[in-house]
């Protein structure tokens, strides 16, 4: 063989090698990047209402997700999205349940579960807010250092750059609305995406139905999938836990079940339910968003509706405070992404934060039991007193200048709901952090407390 045929040879080699490397390796893992633009571009515009070249330069403009292309169908209401043509994704969107991608399912399919109920719209946004003066609760000098504080939380240090990029903050004292900011582009009308915050209200719902009698959270969940084997023993307590002891892995940079559960299936809940119990329960805590889907999933048999299952938060939490922009996404099945998709205003979320702070009490009416509310505060084994039932916990300190009662509902990029009892506060954040040190909560936190004090 001349040195020419074995220059060709080393390059075909050289590039199958290459090839065969991008198939394997690179190729599987594009669906999560068109998944995460698809699902994401189509939430943001359709139930956010959020500008266009907003969403496409700041909300899916992360890490290889910035290399997947968006074909966005206004009539339609879909975006499809891939990488350079490859692995593409569909999300529909429907009225009342947000966007989902289908796997298995036909498009059409998506839409039964909204036909005969309605979302209400929050056209009245000042309910239980109201701008009255608040010298009753913060001195003007109190006011000044409050608005101050609040203000550290959307200061950068490279304003190109928005690393903090925070879009919403809200703060709560003695139940009055005592300050709030957003940053330009969002108003108090903007509704946000929420991530895993949206584990605590499907936490709230099972607190709301085991009141009634529907189960005990110390007894199995009676999922039909798990009758035959020692899963059947799993509770509702375990699973609000995180120590179900379940298979899991909460990563979204290889094809893991996190990423199938989003990306690959038509049910969240559907998938995760065929996983294997690899530890006893309550010996290993393993953060889950596979667990609370389980649970949402499991939810439905108490049910004798989609429909009745779907608006079942809705009436019986959300607008009996208020929370009329509160829009819970569901998957193709139509059963709530519990683990992460839901959208509301800043000032509706301060209002659940309040309900908690009011141990469960809304207006004279007992929505969420003091017991359940206590729940959510008590330690997970094997948590390190950083997790409770379904909510964050300070009580090892990891906000080390803020209270050890404080405790939290939290979501990727810095979503923060968080209630302080013994200072009778409750403070939002929303925002785009992609990078959690980039936002020093702790140095944040301390300055609000501080200025109302």
């Amino acid at each position: 063989m001349n040195w020419k045929k074995k220059i060709v040879v080393g390059i075909v080699s050289i590039l199958s090698i290459l090839a065969s490397l991008f198939y394997f390796l690179l190729y599987p893992k594009l669906l999560i990047f068109s998944g995460y633009a698809a699902k994401n571009v189509c939430s943001c515009i359709f139930v956010g209402g959020m500008d266009e070249e907003m969403v496409l330069t700041e909300d899916v403009n992360l890490n290889l997700i910035k290399y997947a292309s968006a074909e966005i169908d206004y009539k339609n209401k879909t975006v499809t999205s891939s990488v350079w043509g490859m692995q593409p994704k569909t999300a529909y969107y429907s009225p009342n349940t947000g966007c989902a991608m289908i796997q298995d399912l036909k498009p059409e399919e998506i839409y039964r579960f909204t036909k005969n109920w309605e979302i209400k719209k929050y056209d009245s946004l000042e309910n239980w807010f109201s701008y009255i003066d608040t010298v009753e609760y913060l001195t003007k000098d109190q006011a000044e250092k409050l608005s101050s504080a609040i203000n550290t939380g959307f200061i950068e240090v490279d304003p190109l750059q928005k690393k903090k990029n925070s879009r919403a903050a809200v703060v709560l004292y003695k139940g009055q609305l005592v300050g709030e900011q957003y940053a330009t582009g969002f108003t108090k009308n903007s509704r946000l995406l929420g991530w895993s915050m949206t584990k605590s209200y499907i936490a709230s719902m099972i607190g709301m139905l085991a009141n009634e009698g529907k189960f005990k959270l110390d007894e199995p969940t009676h999922i039909k999938e798990w009758r035959h084997d020692n899963r059947k023993n799993i509770t509702w307590e375990q699973l609000l836990h995180m120590n179900s002891g379940l298979k899991w892995k909460e990563e979204y940079l290889d094809i893991t079940d996190a990423v199938k559960m989003f990306f690959m299936s038509d049910g969240a809940g559907e998938y995760v339910v065929q996983l294997p119990q690899i530890d006893e329960p309550n010996t290993t805590w393993e953060y889950s968003s596979g667990t609370t889907n389980v649970m949402a999933r499991a939810l439905r048999t108490y049910f004798d509706s989609d429909g009745a299952y779907i608006r079942y938060i809705y009436d019986n939490l959300f607008y009996k405070i208020g929370m009329y922009s509160m829009l819970m996404e569901t998957d193709a099945r139509g059963i709530f992404v519990g683990s992460s998709y839901s959208w509301a205003i800043a000032r509706d979320l301060a209002k659940l934060g309040q309900l908690y702070l009011q141990n469960g009490n809304w207006a004279g009416e007992q929505i969420l039991t003091k017991e359940w509310v206590n729940f959510v505060q008590q330690p997970a084994p094997n948590s390190n007193n950083r997790y409770g039932g379904h909510f964050w916990l300070n009580k090892g300190s990891f906000y080390p200048d803020a209270p050890q009662d404080m405790y939290a509902i939290t979501g990727f990029m810095g979503q923060r709901v968080y209630i302080i009892p013994s200072k009778e506060l409750v403070i939002v954040r929303l925002g785009l952090t992609e990078h959690r040190p980039d936002f020093d909560f702790n140095e944040w936190l301390a300055g609000i407390i501080s200025a109302v004090e």
